[in-house]
Parts: structure tokens; C-alpha cells; sequence
């Protein structure tokens, strides 16, 4: 644990205690702890070992911010999970109608990209490239010596799942492929699950996303951008994240209004952590040697 890194564990850590509290409340059980348990045991001592070696002490930050986020991961996928376990109104009649009224059919949306399999398959790769994201993005980071920057997204995608999860609380939606069954997923069956009271236990190795509205992709999208500013690699990282947001309603299963609220919701995380001491200085290449 480091200067920089300990106000994230702080944070993890209450959002870790927030998770236990809520399953506590609502008597939800958690199964195959095992594996996680393993992987951080791993990570934990590895930090330990290089840092306190005084041998390879990128490789010590590599690993705990590796480890920070695989515990960011399942804490904040379990918070989510959680706050869909309530049964009442759900809010997918208006947000159809505001897509509607943007002009964005999302049936129309979804047979137009599938009959493209090419930008269907570029869609898909930029979809499903969060992990690949996360650990590339602490890898540059950690070699740059910026443990600002990795601070300051951890903190920055922290604060905005848990405005992401309280939008979600107060405005539940089932998203719109519940009325498009080619692009029905099985996050549906969990989502519906936790409403109905069927899904009692949970298993941390199977947890998915399961918000609707606002989308998290959009907000990690924003952030991860944002997170490289000022770099070399700025530009490619920009593009490949304009390229996602692109393909969240079809590969998601979202309105276009998810998107939008995730945007906002993104901008909004930034604005709040701005002035915390994870604020990344302009920036300036690390030496190397």
C-alpha cells in the first residue's frame, strides 16, 4: 500500500462493507469465494514480496492495482446485483418514448448492425473489451510511473458506479431486449430473478452486469479516455472507446438513452474527484531509467 493507493483502498473497502451490509439485510448468499479469494492471496503477495524485496517495484504496483481492480470488479458487480433485488414499477415505457423521440428505434438498430457481421464482429470486439482495457491501461500506467492516473480512474469509475447502481436503485429498467428476443441474454433471467425473489444465492463467478439505465460501458468509456489524456496514446484510446459507445445499444442491449445517461454520468464522476488528491498533474513522461 502506497500514498497514492491507500484512498482507494479506503474506498474499496467501504464499498466492500456496503455489499455485506445489503446481503446481510437481504438475506442473500454468496457462493465460490475460492477462486477470487486465490487470485488476490496471489496478487497481495506478490505486491508484498517485490516491495518489500526492494526488487521490481513496478511489478509490485502492477500487482496491486491488478488486485484493486479485480476487488473493485466483484464488490461493485455484487452492489448492482443487490440493488436489482427489488420487485416494482419498472421504467422502460419512458425511456422508449425518449428514444422515440430522438428518433432511435432499437429493434431497427439491432437487425440493421446484424445484417453488417463485420461491423457486428468490430462492435463485439469493443463491447466485451473492458478487461483487456483495465489491465492494458495499468500496465501503460504503471510503466509510466503515473500511480496518479491509476488512482484517479479507479477513484473516478468507483464514484461512478455507485451513481450508475442509485440511478439504477430509483429507476429500474429490464432494458429493451425483453421485447426483441434474437437479442435476449441470460443477464435478463438474472435481472428478473433478483425482482421475482427466485435468485436467493449468488455465485461470484458467474456475476454479470445487469444495469440497464445508465449504461456502466458508457461511463467506462468516458473514463478510460479521460484517464489518458495528454498521452501518446490519447488518440487510438479515444477512437477504440468512440467505437464502444457505438455499439452498446446492439451488443448491450440498451436504449440510446442508456448511453447518453452513462456519458453523463461519466462527466459527472469526473467533476466530482477533480479536486481529490488522485488528480493527475499534466502530463509528463516518466524516466525510464
Amino acid at each position: 500500500m502506497t500514498a497514492v493507493s491507500t484512498r482507494v483502498w479506503l474506498l474499496l473497502a467501504g464499498l466492500s462493507a456496503c455489499d455485506v451490509l445489503w446481503c446481510a439485510t437481504l438475506r442473500m448468499g454468496l457462493s465460490h469465494w475460492g477462486p477470487v479469494a486465490l487470485a488476490s492471496l496471489a496478487l497481495l503477495g506478490l505486491t508484498l514480496g517485490c516491495r518489500l524485496s526492494g526488487a521490481g517495484p513496478r511489478i509490485a504496483a502492477i500487482a496491486e492495482w491488478i488486485l484493486l481492480w479485480l476487488i473493485f470488479s466483484v464488490a461493485g458487480a455484487l452492489l448492482t446485483y443487490l440493488a436489482a433485488a427489488q420487485d416494482g414499477p419498472v421504467y422502460d415505457g419512458r425511456l422508449a418514448m425518449a428514444d422515440a423521440a430522438l428518433g432511435f428505434r432499437f429493434a431497427a438498430w439491432f437487425d440493421f448492425i446484424a445484417s453488417y457481421p463485420t461491423v457486428q464482429f468490430a462492435f463485439a470486439v469493443a463491447y466485451r473489451s473492458l478487461a483487456a482495457q483495465i489491465v492494458l491501461s495499468v500496465l501503460w500506467l504503471s510503466w509510466r510511473d503515473r500511480d496518479d492516473r491509476n488512482a484517479e480512474l479507479l477513484i473516478n469509475t468507483t464514484i461512478g458506479l455507485l451513481l450508475t447502481t442509485a440511478l439504477f436503485f430509483l429507476f429500474p429498467t429490464l432494458g429493451p431486449c425483453v421485447d426483441v428476443p434474437a437479442c435476449h441474454d441470460a443477464y435478463i433471467d438474472d435481472l428478473v430473478g433478483l425482482r421475482h425473489g427466485t435468485l436467493p444465492s449468488l455465485d461470484i463467478m458467474l456475476l454479470k452486469g445487469v444495469i440497464a439505465f445508465p449504461s456502466f460501458h458508457a461511463v467506462l468509456a468516458l473514463l478510460f479516455t479521460y484517464a489518458h489524456r495528454g498521452s501518446p496514446i490519447f488518440l487510438p484510446v479515444a477512437a477504440f472507446n468512440a467505437l464502444m459507445l457505438l455499439s452498446i445499444p446492439s451488443e448491450g442491449g440498451h436504449y440510446l438513452v442508456d448511453v447518453l445517461g452513462g456519458v453523463a454520468v461519466g462527466g459527472l464522476a469526473i467533476l466530482m474527484t477533480r479536486v481529490l488528491p488522485a488528480r493527475a498533474p499534466a502530463w509528463a513522461p516518466a524516466t525510464t531509467g
